[in-house]
């Protein structure tokens, strides 16, 4: 079973950060299944790698958009971005070295920002961008 069903309720109705909000939940339950699957650390690592690495391509985005079309809270927006950053690449280079096991605590932590950045932070900036004309 998926870690995070994607539907309407994780839609912003942005075309381009939809598509990359639902690549970030297909990367989080596939490293969930991995996990729970036991499968070998070459191929949770390479999984860990990829969402560490779609997670700045897609932050990249949404701060460049935020920033073209002047939104108030960017600010906040990008310190966000920044925390959960930090944190998965805390998780990836102990993973990477071998000290750590991806817990449910870890894959707990990662759906609930996601989750909560996705239906709440990343709301605010919708009525700026389709003001904007962004479709």
């Amino acid at each position: 079973m998926a870690l995070i069903q994607w539907g309407p309720s994780l839609e912003v109705g942005i075309e381009i950060i939809d598509v990359q909000h639902r690549r970030l939940v297909d990367l989080m339950n596939e490293l969930n299944e991995a996990m729970t699957q036991e499968r070998g650390g070459e191929s949770m690592g390479g999984i860990l790698k990829g969402l560490v690495d779609y997670t700045h391509t897609h932050f990249r985005t949404e701060e460049n958009l935020l920033e073209r079309y002047d939104y108030d809270e960017l600010d906040l927006h990008r310190r966000e971005h920044r925390i959960f950053t930090d944190q998965i690449e805390i998780y990836q280079d102990r993973f990477t070295a071998g000290f750590m096991n991806m817990s449910n605590d870890v894959m707990e932590y990662m759906r609930g920002w996601l989750l909560t950045h996705i239906t709440c932070s990343d709301r605010g900036y919708i009525s700026t961008l389709k003001n904007a004309g962004v479709q």
